[in-house]
């Protein structure tokens, strides 16, 4: 946080091509990341051509059934491999637009933007470097704490130890969201 306490980083789009869209169930599907990314990209960017679908639309196969699954994330087009909602961006959003926002997405509170500092966040990005262990990584907020409390850069976490950390990653989360 800044001097105002203000984040300045988006914890959902740091940067270093890593991003997290895990409140919109990124990672609620029954596939290896790699088809998630595939579907991701394949999924229509333009959204004036792209009815806005809601949450209970569920696309593929879900991981934990009473999680979300939101058919509205995709890739970003300028920078593949990075998440985005796809109807976000509408200028002319409408009321349908505006009360799924408002009963879906903004209700979500992400611990990441409450209790990581920015450094910390820019850390994990530049660790991970991309959407699936970077959303996981900053949703393990006491991970990301002892990382920076232990290395001043990315580059210092051995490649065994981040072997390793991607592993108690998937399998903490598999237990947190398997309660």
């Amino acid at each position: 946080m800044n001097d105002n306490g203000v984040n300045r980083i988006n914890r959902c789009q740091p940067g270093y091509g890593a991003s997290c869209s895990l409140c919109c169930g990124s990672h609620n599907y029954a596939m290896p990341p790699e088809m998630i990314q595939d579907m991701f990209m394949n999924r229509e960017r333009t959204c004036s051509k792209r009815p806005l679908q809601h949450m209970e639309l569920a696309c593929a196969e879900k991981l934990f059934p009473d999680e979300l699954q939101c058919p509205n994330v995709g890739m970003q087009e300028t920078e593949p491999g990075v998440l985005c909602c796809l109807v976000y961006g509408e200028h002319d959003r409408g009321e349908e637009f505006e009360s799924f926002f408002n009963g879906t997405c903004k209700t979500f509170h992400c611990p990441a933007w409450y209790c990581l500092t920015d450094r910390q966040v820019l850390f994990a990005a530049r660790l991970m470097g991309d959407w699936y262990y970077y959303a996981l990584l900053i949703n393990d907020i006491e991970s990301v704490q002892d990382l920076c409390a232990r290395y001043n850069r990315p580059e210092d976490v051995s490649a065994e130890e981040l072997a390793s950390l991607k592993s108690d990653l998937v399998e903490f989360f598999m237990e947190e969201d398997g309660k």
